[in-house]
C-alpha cells in the first residue's frame, strides 16, 4: 500500500510539472532573442517545451550541431533551457570580449546563486563572500604554497591507492571506476585541506561523502529546472542536507578552533612548520593577519572550507575518474599507460623524490595527458556563462543588442571538438600537448601546460573567474598517475563508456569498473 501511494504521488508531481512546462511553453517571452537563431528549436506543438527537453538530456549533440552551423559562422544562438533562463551562446571568438565586460554590464553572480545554487544549498553563507575568500586564500596565497603539503598529500595518495585498489599481486579484481577515484580523492583532498586526522576519521569522511552528495544533487538540480518544480526538490534536498551539513561542522568546527587558538599563540610564522601545514592551518594564518576578515569566527572559517572543500573533492575525482578511462580506453598503439609509468620510474627514484615539487615539472607526458583529458573530457557542456545587468543590457559584438536579465556564455565542449582548434579532436591523443611543446612553430606565449587557460581551452573556465584551485587538482592528479602506473596494472578497455548529460553537466559512467592488480616491481 505505501509503495502504492508512494507511486501514485510521484505520477500526480510529474503531471502537474508536464502541466506546467506545457503551460509556460505557450507563454515563453522570446523577444530576448531579438532574430538570433535557435538551437533545434523545430517546427511541432509546444515546441519550445520540446526543445528544452531535448537540450536537458541530449546537450551535447544539440551544442555541438548548433555549434557548426552557427557559431563556426561567427553567429550566436539562443538555447531552450529546461530553467526557462533565456541564454545565448556566443561563437568562440567571443570569449576574450565576453570575460572582459565590466561587472556591471555582465555578471557571473546571478549565475552562481542560481545555476549552482549556492544561495538555496548554503543560505547562511553569502556566495560574493565566500567567492572573494577562496579567491584571497586559494588564489593568492595557497597555490603560492602547494610545495608545502605535497609530502603529505603523496604520502596519503599512496595509502588511499592502496586501500581502495588492494595489494593482489596475483589476481586481477573489478573496482568501480567512480567509487575509487572518490575515495582517493576525498582522502588525499581531506589530508591537504585538513591534515592527517580528519583524512583518516572514516565518521568524518562519511558524512562529508553525504554532504557533497546531497549539494550536488541540489546544484544539478535546482540551476537547471523550471523555478515552479524548484521549491519541491528543495523540500526534498533541504532537510537532509542541512542535516549532513550539521553533522560535518559539528567535527570541523572544533578544529578551526583549535588551529586558530595555536595561530594566535604563534610568536613567528616558523613556530608551526614542523607540526602541521595543511591548507587549513595556513589559511588562518593568512585570516588573522587580514584586517579585512581577521574578526570571523570559527562558524564563518568552517562554512567557507565547506564550499571549499565540495568544489575541490567532487571535481578531483570526476576528472580522475575521465582521465584513467581515457588513458586505458585509448589506442594500444599509443601505449599511454607504459609511457606513463616509464615517465614516473624515471623521475621518483627514491622517496624523497615524492615530496619535491620540481619533480612533478618533469612529468611532461603526464601533464599533457591531463590537460587532453580535460579537453577531450570535459565535465561542462557549456560554460563561462553571465548575466546581462546593465539596465540597458550590452550590444554583442556583431551588433545584436541583448537586453537585461539574459544569459551569455559558450558552448565550452563544443569549442574543444573544433577541428580547426584541434586536430582529430574526437580523439584522445595523450601527448598531443607534449609535442606542442616541443614544437618550435608554437610561440613561446602559448603555453600548453595543463594549468594554463586560453580561449581555445576553456577546462578550468577563462579571465579572471578562471578556477583558482587548478594547481592544487593538477598535483594531485599527477601523483595519482604516477602512484598508480608504477605500483598497479589496469586492464585496457576496449570501448571507453559513455558519460552521463544532464543539462550543463557531462559526467563519466557511474557504473563503469575497471579491473586491476598490484604490480610486481623490484625495490629499490
Amino acid at each position: 500500500m505505501d509503495v502504492y501511494l508512494g507511486v501514485t504521488l510521484l505520477c500526480a508531481i510529474l503531471a502537474i510539472c508536464i502541466f506546467m512546462l506545457i503551460s509556460r511553453s505557450l507563454s515563453v517571452d522570446t523577444t530576448f532573442a531579438n532574430g538570433l537563431p535557435w538551437a533545434d528549436l523545430r517546427d511541432e506543438v509546444f515546441k519550445t517545451t520540446r526543445a528544452s527537453l531535448r537540450q536537458l538530456i541530449s546537450c551535447t549533440q544539440v551544442l555541438q550541431e548548433a555549434y557548426t552551423k552557427f557559431s563556426k559562422k561567427g553567429q550566436p544562438f539562443v538555447v531552450s533551457d529546461f530553467s526557462f533562463q533565456p541564454q545565448i551562446l556566443l561563437p568562440q571568438d567571443y570569449i576574450k570580449w565576453l570575460t572582459t565586460q565590466s561587472d556591471t554590464v555582465l555578471s557571473v553572480w546571478p549565475v552562481r546563486s542560481k545555476r549552482r545554487a549556492l544561495g538555496a544549498m548554503m543560505s547562511t553563507v553569502d556566495h560574493k563572500t565566500t567567492i572573494a575568500f577562496m579567491d584571497k586564500i586559494v588564489g593568492r596565497f595557497l597555490t603560492r604554497n602547494l610545495d608545502k603539503v605535497q609530502a603529505d598529500v603523496s604520502e596519503e595518495m599512496g595509502a588511499s591507492v592502496d586501500c581502495a585498489m588492494g595489494m593482489d599481486e596475483k589476481n586481477w579484481h573489478e573496482v568501480n571506476l567512480m567509487q575509487t577515484f572518490k575515495d582517493i580523492g576525498d582522502r588525499t583532498g581531506v589530508r591537504a585541506l585538513f591534515g592527517l586526522t580528519l583524512c583518516r576519521d572514516q565518521h568524518f569522511l562519511r558524512v562529508l561523502t553525504h554532504f557533497k552528495t546531497l549539494m550536488g544533487i541540489g546544484i544539478l538540480l535546482s540551476g537547471q529546472l523550471p523555478p515552479i518544480i524548484r521549491p519541491i526538490v528543495g523540500l526534498l534536498l533541504i532537510l537532509p542536507f542541512r542535516i549532513c551539513k550539521a553533522r560535518v561542522k559539528k567535527v570541523l568546527t572544533p578544529i578551526v578552533k583549535q588551529r586558530m587558538h595555536e595561530v594566535a599563540c604563534e610568536q613567528d610564522d616558523a613556530t608551526m612548520r614542523n607540526e602541521s601545514q595543511d591548507f587549513l592551518t595556513q589559511s588562518v594564518r593568512v585570516i588573522m593577519k587580514d584586517k579585512e576578515i581577521a574578526h570571523q569566527s570559527a562558524e564563518y572559517v568552517a562554512d567557507q572550507f565547506l564550499v571549499l572543500s565540495f568544489a575541490t573533492l567532487a571535481s578531483t575525482s570526476l576528472v580522475a575518474s575521465n582521465l584513467f578511462l581515457d588513458i586505458i580506453s585509448s589506442g594500444p598503439s599509443l601505449d599511454a599507460y607504459e609511457r606513463l609509468r616509464s615517465e614516473a620510474a624515471s623521475v621518483f627514484k627514491s622517496e624523497g623524490d615524492w615530496a619535491d615539487p620540481t619533480a612533478l615539472k618533469k612529468l611532461v607526458l603526464t601533464d599533457s595527458a591531463i590537460r587532453e583529458s580535460i579537453r577531450r573530457s570535459s565535465i561542462q557542456t557549456r560554460g563561462l556563462l553571465r548575466a546581462v545587468v546593465s539596465p540597458d543590457g550590452v550590444t554583442l559584438p556583431n551588433g545584436t543588442h541583448v537586453p537585461q536579465g539574459t544569459w551569455l556564455g559558450v558552448p565550452v565542449q563544443a569549442v574543444h571538438m573544433d577541428g580547426d582548434l584541434y586536430d582529430k579532436p574526437y580523439e584522445y591523443n595523450p601527448f598531443r600537448f607534449a609535442v606542442m611543446r616541443s614544437e618550435s612553430n608554437v610561440p613561446s606565449h602559448e603555453k600548453v601546460d595543463a594549468t594554463d587557460i586560453s580561449d581555445t581551452f576553456l577546462g578550468w573556465s577563462y579571465g579572471r573567474y578562471a578556477c583558482p584551485g587548478r594547481w592544487f587538482a593538477v598535483q594531485n592528479l599527477k601523483l595519482m598517475v604516477a602512484y598508480i602506473t608504477l605500483n598497479y596494472e589496469i586492464q585496457p578497455i576496449a570501448k571507453r563508456p559513455e558519460s552521463i548529460v544532464f543539462g550543463d553537466a557531462n559526467v563519466p559512467s557511474m557504473s563503469a569498473c575497471i579491473k586491476v592488480r598490484r604490480r610486481r616491481r623490484a625495490q629499490g
